[in-house]
């Protein structure tokens, strides 16, 4: 598959172009400096980031995307299914799956690696239908990161910075307000056939000329190996530093609403008033981190406090389900959590305190 180099603006109008007949999704601005992954239109003010010069006011930053776009992929409030009941009273439901191509466009290597992540998860056992159908009708033009979003991501830390595995098309920001377009599936590059860029002749020069451009080390970096600091959370089950990075807690949920690789739901079945025989069922995001997440029938909460729930969240990201899914860690490094917690709990400065915590014990 053959890779273009092509200027930053004919690729942004290639992607109004593509909006025109697909419906494509981008990092779009709701205010000055929040910017979500919406469907393009008409009227949409479409920019990629200018990594030319890191003084200026970037009119894209990847880090104001709040709602990752793995939410795209699993919405809030979506519909599973309609059912009617008979006149037998038995039920008999009709499933609701959107098999509606998309295409997400400008997707980071963090959120390449949590939508990775969610496949495998959501593919898993009873697999998810509803993720999957979706999943299985997207396509993902991913975007290479020469600077870190802000003070909060530690990507290259989670071993997210060089992801690019689910990609269909991975862009990687040249000097000149220039791209380098690679297609990587047989998606991607049918997608690009008929762009009419200009082909690139060296491909691993404008990768090196990328990779040269980013500083050293690349944000925050844990003070060992990530293997280490998953096996500091393992060993931490008594650690005083949950009740210490909980006891500022709101138990608000919001980590958890940010979180790319979070998916927890809850069901809600409604009847219709006019007509009791029919209804639907609904599936809502719900989060660990809320009072009542682990409560059941009785009154008895698995995990009462907020440095249960704490310890619960961390613990999955780094041990459960990298235990579970082969050792990857279930964190990205894209720093959303503690960018938008109210209290500034960090899951950085969480697992680096554990870390210190496991040396000091050892």
């Amino acid at each position: 598959m053959g890779s273009y180099l092509v200027e930053r603006s004919v690729f942004i109008d290639w992607i109004s172009r593509l909006a025109r007949h697909e419906k494509v999704y981008f990092p779009l601005p709701v205010s000055k400096s929040s910017f979500r992954f919406s469907r393009v239109r008409s009227r949409s003010r479409l920019a990629l980031e200018d990594f030319d010069d890191p003084r200026q006011a970037k009119p894209f930053r990847a880090s104001a995307c709040i709602p990752p776009p793995v939410r795209l992929l699993a919405p809030d409030n979506e519909l599973l299914f309609t059912f009617r009941r008979d006149s037998a009273g038995d039920c008999h439901p009709t499933p609701v799956l959107d098999h509606n191509r998309r295409i997400l466009a400008g997707v980071r290597p963090c959120d390449l690696k949590a939508i990775a992540l969610m496949d495998r998860f959501q593919g898993d056992g009873i697999a998810d239908p509803y993720y999957l159908a979706r999943r299985g009708n997207t396509l993902l033009i991913g975007h290479d990161c020469l600077q870190p979003c802000d003070e909060y991501c530690f990507c290259e830390a989670a071993g997210s910075l060089s992801w690019r595995q689910g990609a269909d098309i991975f862009l990687t920001p040249q000097p000149q307000a220039r791209l380098l377009v690679e297609p990587l599936t047989d998606q991607g590059a049918a997608l690009l056939a008929d762009a009419g860029f200009p082909a690139c002749s060296d491909v691993q020069a404008c990768r090196a000329r990328a990779a040269a451009r980013r500083p050293t080390p690349f944000a925050r970096q844990f003070k060992a190996p990530l293997a280490r600091v998953m096996h500091a959370v393992a060993e931490s089950w008594q650690s005083p530093v949950w009740e210490r990075h909980a006891g500022r807690c709101f138990s608000c949920g919001t980590c958890n609403l940010v979180c790319p690789t979070c998916s927890c739901f809850d069901v809600r079945d409604d009847f219709n008033v006019e007509d009791p025989d029919s209804g639907r069922r609904t599936r809502h995001r719900d989060a660990c981190m809320l009072e009542d997440f682990a409560e059941v029938a009785g009154g008895y909460n698995f995990r009462k406090s907020p440095a249960a729930r704490q310890r619960h969240r961390v613990m999955r990201k780094f041990v459960y389900l990298p235990q579970r899914f082969g050792g990857t860690g279930f964190c990205v490094g894209c720093g959303r959590c503690g960018r938008q917690c109210t209290v500034a709990i960090d899951i950085f400065t969480i697992a680096t305190d554990l870390l210190a915590g496991a040396g000091e014990a050892a």
